[in-house]
């Protein structure tokens, strides 16, 4: 029991020294060794709870899943008129995008799908309920009357979080272009273009 105790602690450590390199440095120009000084854990004793540099990232990566289910769940169960759960939705992603960007972009990115490894079967299952939760979200507004009947209700799934996360990166990288080619900031933007894309679904 004192041995599953300390690998938990030692695991959690190493993933919040990680996520705070990976946030000042990136995830290249952080190394194992940066790491393992900053814990204070060794790097052969890293190694035997963390396989490589690429676990390490992937399991933050999971973690800030698993916060983006608990966002969709919400929308998905809340009472509510559809629009008002949609922009809520929407706002959250963006504030939680806006407060740890490198790992919302990393859910974007290339994970690997190794159902061998519990951590990679783990962020399927997650990256899988998410959809769900998203879809239950849509048949909500189906049901509402708020979103179009035929509409097919995976592929928009797959639609309205790719939009969602393209629009909040876009309103992350160029803000200051937004501002001054077309005088919007940040929250104008995200304003505007949630609308349009809830425009393709009603």
């Amino acid at each position: 029991m004192k041995k599953q105790m300390l690998i938990e602690i030692h695991t959690e450590t190493v993933i919040m020294a990680a996520e705070k390199l990976f946030e000042e440095k990136g995830f290249y120009a952080t190394s194992i060794d940066d790491i393992a000084r900053f814990t204070g854990i060794s790097k052969s004793t890293l190694y035997v709870y963390f396989k490589s540099k690429q676990v390490i990232w992937d399991s933050i990566v999971c973690k800030y899943m698993e916060l983006l289910l608990e966002t969709a769940k919400k929308a998905s169960e809340a009472d509510g008129r559809f629009e008002d759960r949609y922009y809520k939705l929407c706002f959250d992603i963006a504030a939680q995008y806006e407060a740890h960007p490198v790992f919302y972009k990393g859910m974007l990115g290339n994970i690997s799908m190794d159902m061998e490894q519990e951590l990679y079967k783990k962020i399927y299952e997650i990256g899988e309920e998410i959809n769900e939760a998203i879809a239950q979200f849509i048949r909500s507004g189906i049901e509402e009357g708020s979103v179009r009947k035929e509409i097919d209700v995976y592929p928009a799934v797959i639609m309205m979080w790719s939009s969602i996360s393209g629009i909040i990166s876009m309103a992350n990288d160029k803000e200051e272009y937004l501002k001054m080619r077309f005088g919007l900031n940040k929250q104008d933007y995200l304003k505007q273009a949630f609308k349009m894309l809830l425009e393709g679904v009603v």
